[in-house]
């Protein structure tokens, strides 16, 4: 037998670690009190009971909703929010440049997001139907994301992530928080933006999540 049992943890790693459970447990809780109502209110206004529980989320994190205007850019301007909030240049971001960088991230990387480009995605982009090949598609596709108004989703979010070297975290209310690029660059600060789907009379819809101090 090989002897040592490991470095022993220490109380300060301990207390963060008891920490983090706790306010896991809370997080937890305020999801699942979220999709039972959602749940028991089919019918309800849905839209405020998501509003009411992804208020009770950003409260536990210490965030709060920046409102950013549903167009159809609604993602991509969020994570710009998220980069001058956080790290704030004399040029501010704009959704055009996440819309640049992601589309030509997916270009550069076609073999990995092609297999998870639907057809529906491709409708909604506008993505010609008689497009021959799936990289003929998959090209129309990025050029839509780069210079329309079409709505971006977990693919954009995974190139941006990529691209910025930074984590991106998804808080929806009743479901867990989606954690984009933590594997990678878990040692950067997130960036973090809300998903809706009731909220809003267009559907889905992105907000930025700032800060409390700086909402």
């Amino acid at each position: 037998m090989q002897g040592g049992a490991g470095k022993k943890m220490s109380r300060q790693q301990r207390r963060k670690m008891n920490k983090d459970a706790r306010e896991q447990e809370r997080l937890d809780s305020i999801r699942a009190e979220v999709e039972r109502e959602m749940a028991e209110n089919p019918t309800g206004n849905q839209g405020a009971v998501e509003e009411a529980g992804l208020k009770q989320l950003c409260n536990e994190l210490q965030l709060q909703i920046h409102e950013i205007t549903p167009d159809g850019h609604c993602l991509y301007s969020a994570i710009a929010d998220q980069l001058n909030v956080r790290y704030p240049m004399e040029e501010l971001y704009t959704y055009q440049h996440m819309r640049k960088a992601a589309a030509s991230y997916m270009r550069q990387h076609a073999d990995d997001f092609i297999p998870f480009i639907s057809d529906l995605d491709e409708s909604a982009a506008g993505v010609d139907k008689g497009a021959q090949t799936a990289a003929e598609k998959f090209a129309q596709y990025c050029d839509a994301m780069e210079s329309s108004s079409a709505w971006g989703g977990q693919p954009e979010i995974l190139a941006l992530s990529k691209v910025l070297h930074t984590p991106i975290h998804v808080i929806q209310a009743g479901m867990p928080v989606v954690k984009i690029g933590d594997e990678e660059v878990g040692d950067r600060t997130p960036l973090t933006i809300s998903y809706h789907v009731k909220m809003y009379g267009l559907g889905e819809h992105y907000n930025s999540l700032r800060p409390a101090a700086s909402a």
